[in-house]
């Protein structure tokens, strides 16, 4: 028996469950959430600052 059977042994001797894995992906995730979050307003951010940077110009209808 290595070490990490030792240990998930006591753990579970003890009522307790290794959340290491689960942890680690949930973390991954919210990871990942976040950069999709921050994409996406950087994007907005440069949209409307190329869309504020060009010239504008309005007609007026001369009647």
């Amino acid at each position: 028996m290595d070490s990490q059977e030792q240990y998930e042994a006591l753990l579970a001797k003890w009522g307790f469950e290794d959340t290491g894995a689960a942890d680690y992906a949930r973390r991954q995730k919210r990871a990942r959430q976040v950069k999709a979050v921050v994409a996406f307003f950087k994007t907005t951010v440069s949209t409307i600052k190329k869309a504020s940077d060009r010239p504008q110009h309005l007609s007026q209808a001369n009647l």
